[in-house]
């Protein structure tokens, strides 16, 4: 026995409307999940956040030293910019090339220049414990200069990419 299909001319398919809103249904989805694939959902770069594990006073010259604890990223000298604040005073300093700072000594140090604030001259000195151009634990940066007795000082880490703040420390004289 022989089947055969019978054509029906009554049978419509699914209206043009339907039809029009399925197809930009679908486009949307696809090109919303194409955007997610490629620009990722997470956004752009996060600032990683890094410790300063002491503040040290230090005499000739008269400064501190603030001792670093290694980031939650890979970050490079380079990548941050050292900012000391009193009242509504306040110096910045970018911080030093990475051929700067690797040595093949395993030290690297680099002075980043003089900044006056309130009629004062102070400088930040790098030291890049491992001369690797990185950040890591046991590295520190000193601010050097005349600190007036009694004021409040704060000193921030801004790391560059983001434009957002690592650490900041406030101390008094």
């Amino acid at each position: 026995m022989k089947k055969t299909w019978a054509i029906r001319k009554d049978a419509e398919g699914v209206s043009p409307v339907i039809a029009t809103i399925l197809m930009v249904a679908i486009t949307v989805v696809l090109a919303a999940v194409l955007y997610v694939m490629v620009l990722g959902f997470g956004g752009g770069e996060s600032t990683p956040s890094i410790q300063i594990t002491a503040k040290t006073a230090i005499t000739s010259p008269d400064g501190y030293k603030f001792s670093l604890t290694g980031p939650t990223t890979e970050v490079s000298w380079t990548d941050f910019t050292v900012i000391l604040q009193t009242g509504a005073d306040s110096a910045s300093w970018t911080t030093a090339t990475q051929t700067d700072l690797t040595a093949a000594d395993g030290v690297g140090t680099q002075l980043l220049g003089a900044k006056v604030m309130d009629s004062v001259s102070y400088f930040v000195n790098i030291t890049d414990m491992g001369g690797n151009g990185y950040i890591n634990n046991g590295d520190y940066f000193t601010i050097t200069g005349t600190f007036a007795s009694g004021t409040s000082y704060i000193v921030t880490l801004m790391y560059e990419p983001t434009d957002g703040q690592m650490v900041s420390q406030t101390w008094t004289h």
